[in-house]
């Protein structure tokens, strides 16, 4: 070990060097030349490759971490120890040099061109010599600038044996060092057809921003639009002319149904005629909402009646389940408007309820079929499902009403009651109920201050008192009005506490008006 260090030289700082004076030195790693010298029996072996830029040299931010000896002793020490990789004054990375001087030329150089840009785009560019630049790249080249040239700073750092141009995110830095410009491609790559968004500017303008920018998307003022989008731009504006005229032909044809004017019905079937046609609602909401906005609506294409047929091809809804609420689904149209209808757009299965009278020997009567026909099987499960989703749930709203003196009162909800009503005739929503766990489980106490045990419940009659059933089990379903009337507290407290007395006489009465039941 000590002809070892006979022959290490530790290099001095020069003024100047030559290049043969370069190469007849080599760079090992501080850390381990420090072990090495206090201890003689280590083995490791050298590793510089933790010294090793993104281009497979010296990075210049490990200089200070590697120390320089002679190749005489870098030759007996490798030879010994082993290791690698080998590194002279020429393996120094040039490139990480200069693009580190580049970027902090450009920081210090972005204020003043900052400022002589922005003068510069005051005035118009000589003709046939300028540039197309997007209006908001313009207005923030000088953040992106910064943030450029912050990204390719880092990329210069060293972390952990890379530069960060080896790191996941290459591909996302790439993509952030061309956003500037970038405001004025096209889906295709090329000039957008978007005037408005973009600016001409002169050439010694261009320059100074290409500095900072090399790989930004650049096209001269005689730089032709995308013909790509001009061509989509053109069948689009024929499109929406032919939309229009397309919008203006059906909403003539069927003005009634787009205005909601003489519209038949089920409840006062029109003498008229003994045929009416079935849509889904869906289908005209749809159609409407083209009509009002043909250029920015795509056009009602099919009728889609299969929404209203059951997977056998049957009809879902009767004439009766219809006047019930089942109307809420459809659409009736007069035999004129499916004429035109069936004209405009493509029908998968044409739906209709036909009135048939018939003479008896009383009188006449009158039947009511669909064509398709009904689906009893279907139409039998599907009145079963409803059923069930009306007994279990798990969220629904109920609405309470307090009643006095056993006063009539209706059962339909009274969501809006007047303020001038009796504070005991108003009707509070019970919302999601749903077991003890629920918030609104005691809302009924808080909003009519009565307490559980005075509370008499009772809905269509039917007294409510089981209370580990469910509320669909006792008929009470979405939406349902419950009627609580209030036990009246007695006001002769002696007779309250002889009542008391004969029901417990050992206990008598403790006072603490919490009597229940």
């Amino acid at each position: 070990e000590q002809h070892s260090l006979s022959i290490l030289s530790i290099s001095t700082h020069a003024p100047t060097m030559h290049l043969a004076t370069v190469l007849c030195y080599e760079f090992v790693p501080l850390e381990w030349l420090k072990k090495w010298l206090d201890d003689s029996t280590v083995t490791k072996e050298i590793d510089n490759g933790n010294f090793l830029c993104s281009h497979g040299k010296l990075h210049p931010d490990k200089v200070g971490e590697a120390k320089r000896i002679s190749v005489k002793a870098a030759e007996l020490l490798f030879d010994r120890y082993g290791g690698g990789p080998r590194l002279d004054g020429s393996t120094l990375c040039e490139e990480c040099v200069g693009q580190r001087c580049r970027v902090l030329r450009l920081k210090n150089q972005l204020a003043e061109d900052f400022k002589e840009v922005t003068n510069l785009v005051k005035g118009p560019p000589k003709s046939d010599e300028g540039y197309w630049v997007g209006k908001t790249s313009l207005r923030s080249w000088r953040q992106l600038a910064l943030e450029q040239l912050d990204e390719d700073e880092e990329e210069t750092k060293h972390i952990d044996g890379k530069s960060n141009g080896e790191g996941p995110n290459q591909d996302e830095d790439e993509e952030e060092m061309k956003t500037f410009n970038e405001d004025i491609l096209c889906r295709h790559g090329g000039l957008s057809i978007l005037e408005s968004e973009r600016r001409l500017v002169t050439e010694e303008v261009w320059s100074k921003l290409r500095v900072y920018f090399p790989r930004a998307p650049q096209f001269t003022q005689l730089q032709e639009p995308c013909q790509q989008c001009l061509r989509l731009e053109r069948e689009g504006k024929e499109n929406e002319a032919l939309n229009r005229m397309m919008a203006s032909e059906q909403k003539s044809s069927l003005l009634n149904l787009f205005q909601e004017k003489n519209r038949p019905t089920l409840t006062k079937w029109p003498q008229e005629t003994d045929i009416l046609y079935i849509v889904p609602l869906f289908f005209v909401d749809e159609w409407r909402k083209f009509i009002r906005r043909p250029t920015k609506t795509t056009p009602v294409s099919s009728v889609g009646n299969s929404l209203l047929l059951c997977p056998h091809g049957g009809f879902m809804f009767t004439h009766d389940s219809m006047l019930m609420g089942d109307a809420q689904h459809i659409a009736l149209l007069w035999p004129g408007e499916w004429e035109v209808i069936s004209r405009h757009f493509l029908v998968d299965q044409p739906i209709s309820i036909c009135r048939i009278s018939q003479a008896t020997p009383n009188g006449s009567s009158v039947e009511y079929t669909t064509q398709p026909e009904l689906c009893r099987d279907c139409r039998e499960g599907f009145i079963f499902q409803q059923q069930r989703d009306m007994r279990e749930y798990a969220q629904a709203t109920v609405y309470v009403r307090k009643v006095i003196d056993d006063k009539r009162v209706s059962t339909a909800p009274e969501v809006n009651v007047s303020g001038s009503e009796a504070e005991d005739e108003r009707e509070e929503p019970v919302a999601k109920v749903d077991g003890e766990q629920d918030p609104d489980f005691s809302q009924i106490m808080h909003a009519f201050s009565v307490a559980p045990f005075d509370q008499n419940l009772s809905i269509d009659g039917r007294c409510l008192t089981d209370d580990s059933a469910t509320l669909g089990s006792l008929g009470v379903i979405p939406e349902s009005v419950i009627c609580l009337k209030a036990d009246e507290p007695i006001a002769d407290y002696a007779a309250l506490d002889d009542v008391y007395q004969v029901c417990m006489p050992e206990e008598g009465f403790k006072g603490t008006g919490l009597l229940g039941h």
